[in-house]
């Protein structure tokens, strides 16, 4: 749950700097330097930016994307990490029940009675079942959510750099900047919910369940089989969304980027 507050904190201060600087970024160019500049390049048709009241119009327009795009940026990431962070409650209540068990079944050694084992096991079997439906529905949900993220992001950033290079915007660096921190809060989604599933398999593999009775031991290695097996979050399941996915979209841009700027040379 750490992990999660820590990612909420980071998206919460990447859209906060990346609002910030679009906002002002404009104001000071023209105190400072005396320039013209938009927010970002996005004109209305058949609009002169060199024309003030034409400047203005799609300076006011793009303000208001801007903080049309807030709300719309912050539901859909308020979503994601609803889900990741629900998938992550419920594998840690999953593990302490799992050491409930183990206490039973140390128990019913001596006493015998299996009644409480029982129960417990059917709560923790319950348990696994709302892990595994919460994660299949968060592939289903984003599964082609990611692939659309990833691909735009690798879009944004590729061309950024290349505007980095040949105007040397503030803007552009802005930006770049933010589509890193933005793709490498997606893969730490799934580097998250990978870990937790890697944490849920190995309580089951620590656990006690050779003190379990044949019918037991049955219904539990049934649930650690499926535990082997966890759903992954993945980009169109061409690709798991994790750390490594990050590092390697970043090897791919860099190379891409040196090529272009060879190609300009």
């Amino acid at each position: 749950m750490n992990r999660i507050c820590l990612l909420r904190k980071l998206i919460t201060t990447q859209i906060a700097v990346s609002i910030l600087v679009l906002t002002f970024n404009p104001i000071v160019q023209y105190i400072f330097q005396g320039e013209r500049v938009l927010a970002y390049t996005i004109l209305i048709p058949f609009t002169d930016p060199e024309i003030t009241s034409h400047f203005l119009l799609n300076l006011a327009l793009q303000y208001f994307l801007l903080t049309v795009g807030i709300g719309g940026f912050s539901a859909a990431e308020s979503v994601l990490i609803l889900f990741v962070t629900s998938v992550a409650g419920f594998a840690d209540v999953l593990k302490n029940k799992i050491d409930e068990m183990n206490t039973l079944l140390l128990d019913a050694e001596d006493t015998k009675d299996r009644t409480q084992v029982k129960l417990k096991l059917r709560e923790i079997i319950l348990l696994h079942q709302r892990v595994l439906e919460y994660e299949n529905d968060l592939e289903k949900r984003y599964y082609l959510n990611n692939w659309v993220q990833v691909a735009s992001s690798v879009f944004n950033l590729t061309g950024a750099i290349f505007g980095c290079y040949v105007s040397n915007s503030f803007t552009m660096y802005v930006l770049a900047f933010a589509v890193v921190v933005q793709i490498f809060e997606l893969c730490c989604f799934g580097t998250i919910l990978g870990i937790k599933n890697d944490e849920i398999e190995q309580a089951f593999y620590n656990s006690l369940w050779y003190l379990m009775d044949r019918a037991e031991k049955k219904d539990f290695l049934i649930m650690f089989h499926k535990s082997q097996h966890a759903m992954e979050m993945t980009v169109a399941s061409m690709a798991p969304l994790n750390v490594v996915l990050f590092i390697a979209i970043m090897q791919k841009i860099y190379a891409f980027a040196m090529m272009m700027m060879r190609f300009i040379d």
